[in-house]
């Protein structure tokens, strides 16, 4: 029997970031066209947005590996690894995923195949190292599905190949011995997977040299851990999506397995991806949780522990205060409050898309393709702050997640500060954007309503777009320890901007970055200060009497870091007062590196900041701890003022 059945392909990739990083908090997405509901659009129909994974029948998913390349080439030279090696750190990679405990996800390499070029869908699981010459990724784990609900019967083709896919079998396998998988009749949700290829990137021309064993890792840009990066497809492999979470914490600089870039320039960055961090074993968890069946492959069996056993859930809603819209794509993360590590993160908002015939996804507005702002986050027990950031491009961009985080940079909701939760003050003005309430989540239970509106917060930025990093030093010439960076915010302009309103001065943030992505960006001291430009265009500025300080200052990898001030709105006065009587002539926004060396991480570098070109030349330096400040005749710091008013406004409608 032949019928048309519709599904869709996706694909994500891992990339190289071996200088700039480029970008599981959630699901891999794709659309269910089920009902062919029209849409607004004429013509057009509904496609909610939903997220992919293996129906349990099709659990445990079998791969076969290619073993047409024996041994497998690299760019670097000579054959490194055998497919013997290449098998055995695949199956561990799989393994990494098969053997958490609240999971039930089981993948695993049942065969091999020897084709000339991969074949796409074909209900072959494929492994592969061959890829397109003109693909730069790393590896690429592309998924067919299903995008409507459909039932199943014996004899259906479902990749037109003349041969049936569908067999009166219980669990999918190869039914009648011809090499491609079978699966059980019957009735299937949209977003089922049919078909998942993995492609690692070995082509000689932009490939990589993959390596096996921890002797084997190197600081080599175009070589690479081969079961670092397998474990990071494996994870799109059975549905989790890309997440932001590239530093878990204030003392480890390593991030989740499923960060979408790889510094392979950093061997404890490689070594630590093999490992699914917390952030990934939960969503694994949540999309495939033990203990939800009485059989099958989500019931209890020895060395499983049931979901609800280890972990709660955070759920609540995510608004954009200005835009009184809710947020498609916000990121919603959920940290331990006695330790600031970052434990679990996902994305906020149901949406929908209008789809063409031809298969085209079409936006109309956010009222349609925006149905709420929800979100959900499965943590273990614990005490937790729960915070938002932006996917507005640092440390990830809204394209490398998912259609929900695309429509809501689109529609321009990607634009907010990053703050935390505050129980009853939680709001569009809010006093201080350093406050947090903690919240008990204990397993099995649900805490909801932790409903967030970002604030009406804005920033002050004399800086343009991030063009560079800086600065990075050789070792003939090194920056000296407390090498010091300071952005001037001209009197005349706070003057003109406090003339607006009384303006409480929330914090700094700053744009940090570092070279070994395992390494944590600490800076020796963060402030806001005054000062004064000399004749000669130097500044001086007062390092002892600051207007705010944090010493220790932890920045964020590839990303801006708000250091928030508890007592704002008593900030924001004495600026105006200063500026009003001339006792504040300028405003500076500094921050020092690490007063000791040598600093962390293989390459040796101190933690970086982000260089803008153009524009007034308002940054300054200082080599000497201070003492001098020269002004850069080249760049701009890409530091930022943020202030907000104490009285609520009207929301804009």
């Amino acid at each position: 029997m032949k019928r048309r059945i519709a599904f869709i392909y996706l694909s994500l990739c891992l990339v190289l970031a071996n200088t700039i990083t480029v970008p599981a908090g959630g699901a891999l997405e794709t659309i269910d066209i089920t009902g062919l509901t029209p849409s607004p659009f004429p013509g057009d129909i509904i496609g909610r947005v939903i997220g992919i994974k293996w129906d349990s029948r099709c659990i445990p998913v079998q791969y076969s590996m290619n073993t047409t390349l024996d041994p497998i080439p690299n760019p670097l030279g000579v054959p490194f690894l055998t497919v013997a090696d290449a098998r055995a750190a695949l199956q561990a990679s799989f393994n990494a995923w098969n053997n958490i405990p609240t999971s039930f996800i089981d993948m695993r390499i049942t065969g091999t195949t020897n084709n000339p070029g991969l074949a796409g869908f074909d209900m072959i699981n494929e492994l592969s190292f061959r890829t397109d010459p003109t693909f730069g990724a790393i590896a690429v784990s592309p998924s067919t599905n299903l995008i409507q609900d459909t039932t199943l019967v014996v004899g259906d083709d479902i990749d037109g190949d003349g041969d049936s896919d569908v067999a009166n079998i219980k669990v999918a396998g190869d039914a009648d011995n011809d090499g491609d998988i079978e699966f059980p009749a019957g009735f299937y949700k949209a977003g089922a997977v049919l078909d998942n290829d993995v492609m690692f990137n070995s082509k000689t021309s932009n490939g990589f040299r993959f390596t096996v064993g921890d002797a084997a890792v190197d600081a080599i840009g175009r070589s690479v851990d081969l079961m670092a990066v397998a474990v990071h497809e494996f994870g799109h492999s059975h549905g989790l999506s890309h997440t932001p979470d590239n530093q878990i914490s204030s003392k480890n600089g390593t991030g989740s397995t499923m960060f979408p870039s790889i510094t392979t320039t950093d061997p404890a960055a490689e070594i630590s991806q093999r490992t699914p961090a917390i952030d990934d074993i939960a969503w694994s968890s949540y999309f495939y949780p033990e203990g939800t069946a009485r059989s099958g492959p989500a019931a209890i069996r020895f060395g499983d522990i049931p979901f609800n056993f280890v972990f709660g859930l955070i759920k609540g809603e995510l608004r954009h205060g200005v835009l009184n819209q809710p947020i498609a794509g916000g990121n919603v993360f959920a940290m331990k409050e006695l330790t600031d590590e970052t434990v679990v993160s996902g994305f906020s908002g149901t949406t929908q898309l209008s789809v063409d015939p031809a298969g085209g996804l079409n936006l109309l507005d956010p009222s349609f393709n925006i149905l709420d702002g929800n979100y959900v986050l499965p943590v273990p027990l614990g005490l937790y702050s729960v915070g938002i950031q932006a996917i507005d491009g640092t440390p990830v961009t809204a394209g490398s997640i998912s259609f929900t985080t695309q429509i809501g940079a689109i529609f321009g909701q990607q634009n907010f500060n990053e703050e935390y939760y505050n129980g009853r003050r939680e709001d569009v003005r809010e006093r201080s954007l350093a406050d947090r309430k903690p919240l008990l989540v204990l397993p099995g239970h649900n805490k909801s309503g932790i409903d967030i509106v970002t604030s009406d917060a804005v920033n002050v930025n004399n800086f343009g777009n991030r063009m560079f990093v800086g600065f990075t030093t050789s070792p003939a010439n090194p920056l000296p320890p407390g090498f010091t960076y300071a952005l001037q915010l001209p009197g005349a302009q706070m003057a003109a901007i406090l003339a607006g309103g009384d303006y409480s001065i929330q914090g700094v943030s700053f744009d940090t970055f570092v070279i070994d992505s395992s390494v944590v960006p600490r800076y020796a001291r963060a402030m806001l200060t005054t000062g004064m430009i000399n004749a000669d265009t130097s500044a001086t500025l007062d390092l002892n009497c600051p207007i705010a300080e944090k010493s220790g200052f932890i920045g964020q990898d590839n990303d801006f870091a708000p250091f928030y001030f508890k007592n704002p709105s008593a900030i924001g006065r004495k600026v105006r007062e200063g500026i009003a009587d001339g006792s504040i002539q300028n405003l500076f926004i500094v921050l020092q590196i690490p007063t000791t060396t040598p600093f962390p991480g293989t390459a040796g570098q101190p933690p970086l900041v982000g260089l803008s070109l153009g524009g007034p030349l308002l940054s300054f330096t200082s080599a000497d701890n201070g003492a001098t400040f020269l002004r850069r005749p080249d760049v701009n710091f890409r530091f930022s003022l943020i202030l907000s008013l104490p009285d609520k406004p009207a929301i804009i409608q």
